[in-house]
């Protein structure tokens, strides 16, 4: 609720400070005192848009802040409020006389978008030619949900994101179905064309270590005839031979000699064998011109084919992988299909469900409004009135379940129904939210009401009625109510007079102040008998309050 209100240089108000309480609070005053500018300053804190022309003349910028408490928890979630954290929201709006203009929300910089968010879920300005959006068939479906409706919806929503997820998918692999068929014969090509080639790692470096081989063919041959040439001509191994005789007879001497022995004796043996495959290795080299073709055809190849898939032998056998998967998937796409074409049917058949108990709920809470609504309204002098809640039966997944609601009215007998917001007239329209608001202002999220001259021009006995309508209203919500009728002003809990008054300057400016219970009976007498206090009037002032 709103507790405090401080507006500077706004029009006509240099300076004031207001404190509200909750339940019914009354603004009352002359004509062109400043009661609805005390409302439109509220209207800037609940996201209206601002205008320069506001600005007090001679003033660079007009300051309107409030301080709202008890919003709704969820707010404050939203918010990021800390947990534990004060209970308070402070919105303060700046409007400069060069157009700019400023959005606080404790202190901190937001947009207008985000302040109007907000006040959505803090409360509602509601004056004879403006509902703030009430009677918006998009918003029609808060009338009728509840707490049943609201923990089927949050199913809903869950099995909502579900179908649409599975029917994303379906979706997806219909539209790759088509596109990879088109797809299908070039496909096959590379595969088959990979198939033939089949490419490998192993055997491309086989390959290239051959082909170096063969391409240095004579440095091999001439290096393998030197190290023959060099232990045969010298005779080296017979050398190695004879020095084992010599150790052999110093083996007595020292334990060492028999152990240098048994070293070369190894190392004799072991560079023969080597010398002997050396030999066999030379005696059958044979230099084979075809077979060195056929590699670097071979190799060839494997150029080609990275040059063609600009991609390394790698990543061109990853890709031949990745072929004989995507034509393994394009050839089961049916199979595929099907199955997720069961998942979106269950899907959806779940979400249709849910959605349709929701439906019910809400027709049922309908047949049940319209009589409720129609009852109320006879309660304002509206007898006449036929009112009906209709649902449009387009099967259609929306936000809050399937339904789209439309409320028709006539308030003439006779007369065709309507859609409300182009039927009635301006009272016979507020009179219609009066009812509502009494109805449903338990399952709003508003914990501030304000209601701008909705009463003008009615009679004495719709007055009383409008009286107890507002005055139930406020045993759920704060509300703020400018009127000028006396039944109203004795209703309330709180009154609030608006004076024009001209200050040391000469210039004409607003005050406001609380009224305690003499005032109240001046105020309401004035009421009475058009601003003159009369014996009569001061009675029937004491009299209403009375009641």
């Amino acid at each position: 609720m709103l507790i405090s209100l401080y507006v500077k240089n706004f029009a006509i108000i240099d300076n004031i400070q207001i404190d509200f309480k909750d339940g019914l609070s009354v603004l009352t005053g002359e004509t062109g005192a400043g009661k609805s500018l005390i409302i439109d300053a509220i209207g800037l804190l609940f996201g209206k848009r601002a205008s320069p022309d506001l600005v007090r003349f001679g003033e660079n910028k007009a300051v309107i802040e409030g301080v709202f408490s008890h919003f709704d928890p969820k707010l404050k979630e939203v918010i990021g409020l800390e947990p534990g954290s004060e209970d308070y929201l402070i919105i303060k709006r700046e409007i400069y006389s060069n157009g700019k203009s400023l959005c606080k929300l404790n202190n901190e910089i937001i947009t207008l978008s985000q302040l109007s968010d907000i006040s959505e879920c803090i409360g509602d300005i509601h004056s004879q030619f403006d509902t703030q959006g009430l009677f918006n068939p998009k918003n029609y479906l808060q009338f009728l949900d509840d707490s049943e409706t609201l923990k089927l919806i949050d199913q809903y929503r869950v099995s909502l994101l579900i179908y649409q997820e599975d029917e994303k998918k379906y979706l997806e692999l219909l539209e790759r179905n088509k596109t990879d068929k088109e797809r299908l014969d070039f496909l096959k090509f590379q595969l088959n064309e990979l198939d033939k080639i089949d490419p490998s790692l192993e055997e491309e470096e086989e390959l290239k270590n051959r082909s170096h081989y063969l391409n240095n063919f004579g440095t091999v041959n001439e290096n393998l005839r030197e190290i023959i040439n060099l232990y045969q001509e010298n005779n080296l191994l017979d050398k190695i031979y004879d020095s084992l005789a010599l150790l052999e007879k110093l083996e007595s001497f020292d334990p060492k000699f028999e152990e240098f022995k048994k070293q070369i004796e190894d190392g004799y043996y072991n560079i023969n064998d080597v010398i002997q495959e050396i030999t066999q290795k030379f005696q059958k080299l044979d230099f084979d011109t075809a077979e060195l073709e056929s590699i670097n055809a071979r190799l060839s190849i494997y150029s080609d084919l990275r040059r063609k898939y600009r991609k390394s032998t790698a990543e061109i056998i990853e890709r031949h992988q990745e072929l004989k998967n995507e034509l393994n998937n394009i050839e089961n796409y049916d199979i595929l299909i099907s199955d997720l074409e069961k998942n979106v049917k269950k899907s959806y058949n779940k979400t249709l469900e849910i959605a349709k108990n929701i439906s019910e709920i809400r027709k049922n809470n309908a047949r049940n409004l319209e009589e409720l609504i129609l009852d109320n309204l006879a309660d304002l002098q509206l007898k006449n009135v036929e009112f009906k809640i209709i649902f449009n039966e387009e099967i259609k997944f929306r936000k809050d379940g399937i339904d789209e609601v439309d409320f028709l009215v006539t308030f003439n007998k006779g007369e065709p129904l309507k859609p409300l917001s182009k039927t009635a007239s301006g009272g016979e329209l507020s009179r219609f939210m009066l009812a509502l608001k009494t109805l449903v202002s338990e399952k709003l999220s508003l914990q501030t009401i304000i209601f701008d001259e909705i009463d003008n021009g009615v009679s004495g006995g719709i007055a009383y009625s409008i009286a107890g309508k507002l005055k139930k209203i406020g045993e759920r919500s704060q509300v703020l109510c400018v009127t000028h009728i006396p039944q109203v002003a004795s209703i309330s809990d709180h009154h609030y007079q608006i004076q024009k008054k001209i200050d040391a300057d000469l210039r004409t400016t607003t005050a406001i102040k609380e009224l305690d219970y003499d005032g109240r009976v001046i105020e309401i007498a004035k009421m009475i008998s058009n601003g003159v206090v009369t014996e009569a009037s001061r009675n029937l002032a004491i009299e209403l309050l009375k009641k």
